[in-house]
């Protein structure tokens, strides 16, 4: 998605000024308010009104400058979280390290946070495990990650404010961190993740110290909270960009630190003859996965398409490159013991890992089934099965093999009661209609009990 100078046809590149204390505003005309989220402009609006510094921040105001479209909007304010629960009734406090004012509407949430100063480091450690110092507009800018993410848009005045140059790195389509990037990284090791989704979803280049840093540091990602590792590795997979995504971390050597699997699965690719393109099959289902309905498919199809590969490879090559001893070479087995690591290694939940096992195992079965074998119906009654047939199609579309397999089941496939089956598009799409209406009966309505006049009972005859 390439970005013309038109995009900022209204406003010109503009350095920040040597004064920090002077940033440049710039008029705009580029951002429609009608492009903005309604909700978002009621809570800027009415925090302005009680006298409070509020302005749009962040990837929206980077992604409409863009002309791309926002998934979310979120506020940076000069109230604090208490002052914003008294505002907004709707409002909800949530966070520890990092303080924020939830702002719920009916259908979506405008996430509110309060201008922050840098964050104090105890004992000369640089990493952050507190950030809820407040402070002034500038300050919060000045600690943000990169200058494309530290833009303020005022949609009163319909101003753009920029104190670290942002404007300049837009047009340049260059991922920079702001000040020293060596303590950046430090800082939140989980900024190098961020560095290659923009750099890969935005399709910008990263800037050399940026880089440089990244790499010098990768190895300070062990250091940070796992959870919020899987969720980057989640969202890379979701972004549409996740073939860019892994390449660039595999180049910077940054996937042998998350996903050690994926990474020895491609450095093994000279002893798999595929020194014409190294990990191809990985990278066609990646390729897949960005041309599907990602909305559609669970975390545990995402990360079984990732680990498909390291279990194929150790099951018929031995696991004794990946690091794990096992007894049996059986695809299941060894998809056990590869993610009992990643369980220790990015908190992945255990039911998770399991689903995975699952989807893993299945995909050999549904590839080797003949065109005129009986389908397997036991397996298709798995409760597990829409998640497996996503996956199935995700390898039928990257390899080719298989299409008169996927479409049998597909049509052959009926869940008991679609919406008890998995949210996956082989659940939404793959049963039949009559399938559809084969579940539960129809309750018929009763109708009213006729009021009756009251009759005295007859009396017995013995007494």
């Amino acid at each position: 998605m390439d970005m013309s100078d038109s995009a900022l046809s209204e406003e010109k590149p503009v350095s920040v000024c040597e004064d920090e204390s002077d940033p440049t505003e710039i008029p705009t005309r580029g951002i429609s308010t009608t492009k903005i989220d309604k909700d978002a402009l009621k809570v800027v609006h009415r925090l302005a009104r009680f006298g409070y510094a509020a302005y749009l921040v962040g990837g929206c105001v980077r992604d409409l400058l863009l002309k791309l479209e926002p998934k979310d909007f979120d506020v940076a304010t000069s109230a604090k979280p208490p002052e914003i629960r008294k505002i907004f009734r709707n409002c909800r406090l949530i966070g520890r390290r990092f303080r924020l004012a939830h702002i719920h509407f009916r259908s979506k949430i405008i996430e509110t946070a309060t201008f922050r100063a840098e964050a104090e480091q105890s004992d000369g450690e640089l990493l952050i495990r507190s950030d809820n110092v407040f402070g002034n507009e500038q300050q919060d800018a000045m600690r943000r990650d990169f200058t494309i993410n530290a833009l303020f848009f005022d949609p009163k005045n319909r101003t753009i404010i920029d104190h670290v140059g942002g404007l300049e790195d837009l047009v340049e389509r260059t991922i920079r961190f702001i000040g020293d990037p060596g303590i950046r990284v430090r800082e939140d090791p989980v900024r190098i993740l961020r560095a290659i989704k923009f750099a890969a979803r935005l399709n910008f280049t990263i800037e050399p110290a940026t880089y440089q840093a990244m790499v010098r540091y990768r190895k300070d990602l062990s250091k940070s909270a796992p959870p919020r590792l899987l969720e980057e590795i989640n969202r890379m997979l979701r972004s549409g960009s996740a073939v860019a995504s892994f390449r660039l971390m595999w180049e910077a050597g940054i996937l042998e630190i998350i996903l050690p699997e994926a990474a020895c699965y491609l450095s093994r690719s000279p002893d798999r003859d595929e020194e014409r393109e190294p990990g191809s099959g990985l990278w066609a289902y990646l390729k897949q996965i960005d041309r599907s309905e990602r909305e559609f498919l669970s975390n545990a199809v995402l990360l079984a398409a990732v680990l498909l590969h390291p279990v194929a490879d150790a099951s018929c090559n031995g696991t004794q490159a990946y690091g794990v001893a096992s007894d049996s070479n059986a695809t299941g087995e060894v998809a056990r013991k590869l993610l009992e690591k990643i369980i220790g290694r990015l908190n992945l939940p255990k039911w998770e890992a399991e689903r995975i096992q699952q989807l893993v195992a299945t995909q050999r079965r549904l590839f080797t089934l003949r065109r005129n074998a009986p389908l397997p119906k036991g397996l298709m009654r798995r409760n597990y099965f829409p998640e497996a047939l996503d996956l199935f199609e995700i390898g039928v579309r990257a390899t080719g093999k298989g299409r008169a397999t996927l479409a049998r089941l597909r049509k052959a496939y009926r869940p008991q009661n679609p919406a008890d089956a998995s949210n996956g598009v082989a659940a939404r799409r793959g049963a039949p209609a009559s399938a559809k209406k084969s579940g539960r009966k129809k309750k018929r309505k009763r109708r009213p009990a006729q009021s009756r006049p009251y009759q005295r009972p007859a009396e017995s005859k013995e007494k």
